[in-house]
C-alpha cells in the first residue's frame, strides 16, 4: 500500500507540474471581437486601404462576432488591418480561426525583427481560386503547407522558434502538422504585430472571416 501511495503521489505531482506549465503561457495578443461593436473595423486596429476592399465586424450564427474581410478583386484594390504589440520572447505561437468563402483569398502575417522586409515577417496566405494554405518568408520563399477548405472554419497555428540559429517555423491546421514544419525563416524577436490583408494583386479578394486571434509565448 505504501508503494502504491507513493506512486499515486508522484503521478499527481507530475500531472500538476504539466498543468502548471501548460497554463504558464503568456498572452501577447488576444482578439475574439465579442465586445467589438459591429460595423466597419476601427481602432485599435490600424486600417490602410484603397478601392473597394472593406473590413467589418459582423454577427454570425455559427461563430459569434467575427471580423469579415471583404476584398475587392480589382487590381490595385487592397486593405491591410494591423495590430501592434511587442514581445521579446524567442518562441511564439500565432493561432487564428478562418473561414474563407469559395474562391476567396487572404494574407495574414506575423511581424518582427529581421535583416530584410521578407525576413521581418511570415505570411500565411490562400491565393485566388486555390484551397492551398502557403507560407512565405525569407530565405525559404513560398512553401505549400496543406489544404484550407472553403465554407468552413479552420484553426491555423504558426509556431516560430527563434531561440537558436537558424530560426524555424511550423504551421499546423486544426492542430495537425502540415508540410510546413521546420522551415527556415529570418524572423526573430522582438515580435511587433500582426495583420490581415486583401492584397492588391489582380484577382485577390472575396469574403474571408477571422476570429479568435491569439499570440502567446511560453
Amino acid at each position: 500500500m505504501a508503494a502504491t501511495a507513493v506512486t499515486v503521489t508522484v503521478a499527481a505531482a507530475l500531472l500538476a507540474a504539466t498543468q502548471t506549465t501548460a497554463l504558464a503561457a503568456t498572452t501577447v495578443f488576444s482578439e475574439n471581437f465579442q465586445t467589438t461593436p459591429t460595423g466597419p473595423l476601427g481602432a485599435p486596429w490600424s486600417i490602410s486601404r484603397a478601392g473597394g476592399s472593406t473590413a467589418a465586424v459582423v454577427d454570425t450564427p455559427d461563430h459569434g462576432r467575427v471580423l469579415e474581410l471583404r476584398g475587392s478583386p480589382a487590381s490595385g484594390d487592397f486593405l491591410i488591418a494591423s495590430r501592434a504589440f511587442s514581445s521579446s520572447a524567442t518562441e511564439v505561437r500565432y493561432t487564428f480561426a478562418v473561414n474563407p468563402a469559395a474562391g476567396a483569398s487572404f494574407v495574414t502575417a506575423l511581424n518582427g525583427a529581421g535583416s530584410s522586409i521578407g525576413s521581418r515577417r511570415i505570411r500565411l496566405e490562400r491565393d485566388p481560386g486555390s484551397t492551398t494554405l502557403t507560407a512565405q518568408t525569407t530565405p525559404s520563399g513560398t512553401s505549400a503547407c496543406g489544404t484550407l477548405p472553403s465554407g468552413t472554419w479552420s484553426t491555423v497555428t504558426l509556431q516560430v522558434h527563434a531561440a537558436a540559429s537558424p530560426h524555424t517555423f511550423d504551421v499546423l491546421l486544426n492542430g495537425a502538422p502540415t508540410k510546413c514544419t521546420g522551415i527556415t525563416t529570418g524572423l526573430g524577436a522582438p515580435f511587433t504585430g500582426l495583420n490581415v490583408m486583401d492584397a492588391s494583386n489582380d484577382g485577390f479578394g472575396g469574403t474571408v472571416r477571422f476570429d479568435d486571434l491569439l499570440v502567446t509565448a511560453p
